[in-house]
């Protein structure tokens, strides 16, 4: 297997909902990959697209629709959807498709515009599809679940409301500071105390929205497109995971819940971090900065542990002790995570592997950490799809 690098990101700064095409973000995005890469649109020799599930025929072969686009050059266009972690598993073809050597240049891109409310799938599937039958049966969206998991966390480990606001106060003042972020507002904690209940002890400002966006970047092991660039980044290891049975995970329907547990909690992100450590030679304790799936205050603490970077229950004292800010021990979300960008299921993935690249590029300003050497993102995805990507300079 080959090295690959990232040799170019790019990024069309997320948004509420937009009337506009999928399509137009993307191009965005891929334009600025490329310029980043230094390359023109025919150096391409494959293209992994993440599918906007709520495109039609046009975002289900969004690869195909951007070349229409930018211009067909007969290269292959595989579309992938493994809903939130889409743009991980586009991430992931694009690595093994150069690293093999089948090709020298990929492009892997997500674009979403996503509907309004809680994401669910799509109601004319509502009879091959459990998780619209959950919805109808128990009016239960994605935060209901979260609580309940939050109530235990709470319970078995005193984690405080304090706790729970304290992470969004963190992820607001990074976000402030990211122009490509939704949200620009730093919340004190009082104000995320004060924000209302959605599903008890879960709160508006801890909870992130669904958001339009869309994330490119170009890898390759073509050595003098290594050598022109800024600063490539090594990837050295993407991996998915998927859940095992026996996961005591309280979620949607299709995922099984036992009462006796069997398998770790989030198994298919447990699964995901411990492929990546073993294929990249990095441990949780080589990591210089982390981005995790925040859809929640609750993911925050939780996919600390369930990722080995501390043992269950230790999550809060981290964040108490200051150890995941900026300047901690290890810094998370410097980006300011979902809470401060919402899903945009195809590209969220994409976007934080760019974000630790450019962190590991020296790129992101008031936001910066001090000279950081291994980045990794982890995000995860409806029935237990899972995805790590860890990057080194």
């Amino acid at each position: 297997m080959r090295d690959v690098y990232i040799i170019g990101t790019g990024i069309h700064p997320w948004m509420g909902f937009s009337e506009k095409v999928f399509s137009d973000f993307a191009a965005v995005a891929v334009n600025g990959a490329l310029k980043d890469a230094a390359i023109e649109w025919n150096r391409i020799q494959t293209i992994m697209a993440g599918i906007f599930i709520y495109g039609g025929n046009a975002g289900h072969l969004s690869g195909q629709y951007l070349e229409s686009i930018f211009g067909e050059t007969g290269v292959p266009v595989v579309n992938v959807y493994n809903a939130c972690a889409t743009g991980s598993a586009a991430i992931r073809m694009a690595y093994n498709s150069v690293a093999a050597g089948e090709t020298d240049t990929a492009l892997a891109f997500g674009a979403d515009v996503s509907p309004k409310g809680f994401l669910t799938a799509k109601s004319d599937n509502a009879v091959q599809d459990r998780d619209v039958i959950r919805w109808k049966m128990t009016a239960m969206p994605n935060p209901v679940y979260w609580a309940l998991e939050c109530r235990k966390r709470m319970a078995k480990y005193d984690t405080t409301e304090q706790d729970l606001a304290q992470v969004k106060v963190l992820m607001s003042e990074y976000g402030s500071k990211n122009p490509d972020a939704r949200f620009k507002k730093a919340y004190t904690l009082d104000e995320v105390l004060n924000s209302v209940y959605v599903c008890e002890p879960l709160r508006l400002f801890e909870i992130c929205p669904v958001s339009t966006g869309a994330a490119a970047l170009v890898v390759t092991a073509d050595k003098e497109l290594i050598s022109k660039a800024d600063k490539p980044v090594k990837i050295n290891a993407t991996t998915m995971g998927s859940s095992m049975y026996g996961d005591p995970t309280i979620r949607i329907s299709a995922v099984s819940c036992p009462a006796v547990p069997e398998a770790p909690m989030l198994s298919e992100s447990y699964s995901a971090s411990r492929q990546a450590y073993e294929r990249s030679g990095v441990g949780p304790e080589d990591v210089d900065v982390l981005e995790l799936p925040d859809n929640s205050s609750w993911h925050y603490l939780v996919y600390l542990e369930v990722c080995g970077f501390c043992k269950e229950g230790e999550a809060d004292k981290m964040l108490r002790d200051g150890e995941t800010k900026i300047g901690g021990k290890l810094p998370v979300n410097p980006s300011g995570g979902f809470s401060s960008h919402g899903e945009a299921l195809s590209a969220q993935a994409i976007w934080q592997v760019i974000e630790c690249a450019n962190q590991l590029r020296g790129r992101c300003g008031e936001r910066q950490v001090k000279e950081p050497k291994v980045g990794m993102a982890q995000t995860y995805g409806l029935m237990g799809n899972s995805g790590t990507t860890i990057v080194s300079i």
